[in-house]
């Protein structure tokens, strides 16, 4: 254990089967230094899992931010273009409004001259 805390697990999990094999450590010895070590590991699992975590939290909000932000874009222009459509609506009734009042003109005038010899 003293070489597990002085020298760190990657050491010891390299050492770990030669001394097993040269009896240098008891199995009750090695079943702790592997059940430390898988703890240990464990351990690094679960900060990587939060850091993972964390980072997919911050790309969800920053994709909901884009998402809102496109909806807001969309809308204004999707407003822009009926602003503009009853604009334009409005260009073609008073157009056709005129054209009318042409038309009408025209048909009276041509019915009020006599007919030319």
């Amino acid at each position: 254990m003293n070489l597990l805390i002085s020298r760190g697990v990657d050491y010891v999990m390299a050492q770990l089967p030669s001394w097993i094999s040269r009896r240098e450590v008891s199995r009750e010895d090695a079943s702790i230094i592997l059940m430390y070590i898988m703890s240990n590991k464990l351990d690094e699992l679960g900060k990587k899992i939060d850091d993972l975590s964390k980072k997919v939290d911050t790309g969800f909000n920053d994709l909901s931010r884009k998402i809102d932000d496109l909806r807001k874009e969309v809308i204004d222009r999707l407003d822009l273009i009926s602003n503009q459509l009853r604009v334009l609506n409005s260009n073609i009734a008073a157009t056709y409004e005129l054209t009318s009042k042409v038309m009408t003109k025209i048909m009276e005038t041509s019915f009020v001259q006599p007919p030319r010899s």
